[in-house]
């Protein structure tokens, strides 16, 4: 290791087997114009001698920077000959000694006899337990290389940005604890890390940032007592999963599964088994057994493991299950205790709850949804939504099991499951378990790795159902009329479906007319089903049709939308007979059903001419809605899009003929607004 005097400010090297001096420590927050190890003097000479070319070179063109100079002064003030620096003392252009540096970075901070943290953005002589104080706020607590620089040293002084002392760290435990959410028995080398959970200790980085992505894991290596290769350039996810892998071969503790949302009581809500597969398409960050980042761990400071005597216990199991993973194509293959969730009829609708040996703080089990997929019957993803008498219903990983669950503990079984894991990076299909690593050495594992794009999640599933309003987009009609189709004569405030069986069907006049249905039709009720009727809509074109003949005057349209006005009652009873009159033809099928289509989104048509449908929920209300209209939480909004040719004969005609046209088979002039 590298270490700066104090006193020369040059760098000495001593090589391993070396005793290493006493030696003082800096943490900081990295500037833009940071001294680099080739920017320092360094001896060379076993004696610590330097030629007369080599001093005069030094001191024109290896002048030490304000914050090293500073940093060495207060070391040398408090006694200290010798000041580590990351900045100065690794060189970063070796990628095997900054690789090594890294993994060792927890013990050379653990061994320092002092380390400065030195806040640049704390004025002097500001009191830190203000509530709204600079170093409360400052950018040092919001590093994640910071984390490990506050836990493992022992002594730690914190310096303001004049270089004074603010306090140490023993004496602002109480506040450090209450700006991080370490526990101050930890900060103060009280309480071992060994006895902290997984889960806990990476919540403390749920909120800290990095320069690099990959430094989200790489920074949390000393945390866990893991070492592993430094692959700049791998990705974060692929980082951090390489990080749980590694911390999964050393601790039983299950808690490291317990992330991201939870059902934080299992009575009040119930797990929607009979969505169809593409609405989980969008979870690939969630339905994996390893988190894709710390950020998924920002609400589970309070799950900790349980032993697994106690876990048998509760569960009336016969012997302990000694958590054993295995790493598989598939992802990773291990025995839990499940419960089975609902009464499922197909492989498709199985659903389960796999049991944790770990509790949250008020003492419940937690528990994994897993459920199977379609196209992958022989493994299981986590997670799922979960409906609690609401049209949004979140998407859940986990649920707690409170004392009044006990009947459900008593049905659970062992079983042998694969469990989804994305990325899985094991170099070769091998067991591990928390006793089997202690005997094996402790030398760092295969360097492979893969990275992933982290695709975009939508973390509810909308229920379309009635009674609902629908409402045409604005945009979307002034887009047709700029494309010659002559805007829809609509409701005001859209087109009420109370119950099953109604429906409304809308044409759009241009060179390619075309009609959009929507309505509500039942649907079966199969086990797990939550709703008894659903949305449906489609379009169709108009081929053929006598336009001429869909075409009315503007006369007597009444109080409608678009600058005719507007009601606000129902749609009539002449638009009742909408699709009966026009869209009879128009049966609705599963495809139909807005809840089964992929992002709420469908085209119909083929290459040459095409109609895209939307559903947006909540509905996008302007600021001219009324504030009842804001309240209504069961408006969708259709966004309605035409792809194809229209021609700029067609589209004038069309617009000097006639300014409104018919809805269905009629009459637009004698539709009220809802």
């Amino acid at each position: 290791m590298y270490l700066l005097n104090t006193a020369t400010l040059e760098l000495h090297r001593f090589d391993k087997g070396t005793k290493v001096p006493p030696y003082a420590i800096l943490s900081h927050v990295w500037g833009p114009d940071e001294q680099t190890f080739r920017e320092t003097p360094l001896v060379k000479d076993s004696h610590g001698r330097r030629g007369v070319l080599q001093r005069a070179s030094d001191r024109a063109f290896r002048r030490p920077s304000k914050k090293v100079r500073h940093a060495c002064a207060r070391a040398l003030t408090d006694g200290y000959r010798w000041l580590w620096t990351d900045t100065t003392c690794i060189d970063a252009a070796n990628s095997a000694e900054l690789s090594e540096a890294i993994n060792s970075f927890f013990e050379l901070y653990a061994h320092a006899a002092m380390c400065y943290a030195y806040l640049a953005d704390v004025p002097p002589r500001a009191d830190a337990h203000a509530p709204r104080s600079a170093f409360r706020a400052s950018r040092w607590f919001r590093r994640v290389w910071t984390l490990q620089e506050l836990i493992a040293p022992a002594s730690v002084i914190f310096l303001a940005a004049d270089w004074t002392p603010l306090g140490a760290k023993w004496r602002l435990a109480p506040l450090i604890e209450a700006i991080t959410g370490i526990d101050r028995l930890v900060l103060t080398h009280k309480r071992p890390l060994e006895q902290v959970s997984v889960a806990c200790r990476m919540s403390w980085a749920a909120r800290r940032e990095s320069r690099r992505e990959e430094d989200r894991a790489y920074s949390l290596m000393g945390i866990f007592g893991v070492c592993m290769p430094t692959i700049y350039g791998e990705r974060g996810r692929s980082a951090f999963i390489r990080l749980q892998e590694e911390i999964i071969k050393r601790s039983d503790d299950q808690s490291i599964f317990a992330w991201g949302a939870a059902l934080h009581d299992y009575g009040a809500g119930t797990f929607v088994s009979h969505v169809r597969d593409h609405d989980y398409e969008p979870q690939a960050d969630l339905e994996t057994l390893f988190a894709s980042s710390p950020s998924d761990f920002t609400d589970c400071a309070d799950v900790s493991p349980i032993p697994l005597a106690e876990f048998a216990q509760r569960l009336d199991l016969v012997k302990e299950n000694v958590p054993v993973y295995t790493a598989t194509a598939a992802g990773v293959r291990t025995t839990l205790p499940v419960v089975p969730v609902g009464q499922t009829s197909t492989a498709f609708d199985a659903a389960m709850l796999g049991l944790l040996s770990c509790v949250d703080g008020h003492g419940r089990l937690v528990a994994l949804f897993l459920r199977t997929h379609p196209r992958t019957s022989h493994k299981l993803f986590v997670g799922g939504y979960v409906s609690r008498g609401s049209r949004v219903n979140t998407y859940c990983r986990t649920t707690r099991l409170a004392a009044h669950e006990h009947h459900l503990l008593l049905l659970s079984r062992l079983q042998e499951v694969i469990i989804h894991s994305f990325g899985f990076t094991f170099a070769r299909a091998s067991s591990y378990s928390a006793s089997s690593y202690a005997a094996s050495s402790s030398s760092s594992p295969s360097s492979a790795g893969s990275s992933s794009a982290a695709s975009s999640a939508r973390h509810s599933l909308i229920f379309f159902e009635p009674p609902c309003t629908v409402r045409i987009a604005p945009a979307a009609r002034k887009a047709l009329a700029r494309m010659g189709f002559l805007a829809p004569v609509l409701p005001a405030r859209g087109f009420r479906l109370a119950c099953a069986g109604e429906a409304r069907a809308i044409s759009f006049i241009g060179y390619e007319s075309f009609t959009v249905h929507f309505g509500v039709c039942a649907v079966e009720q199969g086990a797990g089903a939550t709703q008894r009727a659903q949305l449906w809509a489609a379009a169709t074109f108009d081929g053929g049709s006598d336009l001429d003949s869909l075409l009315v005057s503007q006369s007597g349209c009444g109080d409608c939308e678009d600058g005719h006005g507007g009601h606000g009652g129902h749609d009539g009873e002449d638009g009742e007979r909408t699709l009966a009159e026009r869209g009879a033809d128009v049966c609705p099928d599963e495809s139909m059903l807005v809840q089964y289509w992929k992002d709420h989104r469908r085209a119909f048509g083929n290459g040459s001419r095409e109609v895209r449908l939307a559903f947006h929920y909540p509905c996008r209300l302007s600021s001219s809605d009324s504030v009842s209209e804001r309240g209504i939480a069961e408006v969708y909004e259709l966004d309605i899009t035409f792809r194809g040719y229209y021609h700029k004969a067609e589209r004038r005609r069309y617009k000097s003929s006639a300014k409104s046209y018919t809805i269905g088979s009629v009459s637009a002039s004698r539709v009220k607004g809802h």
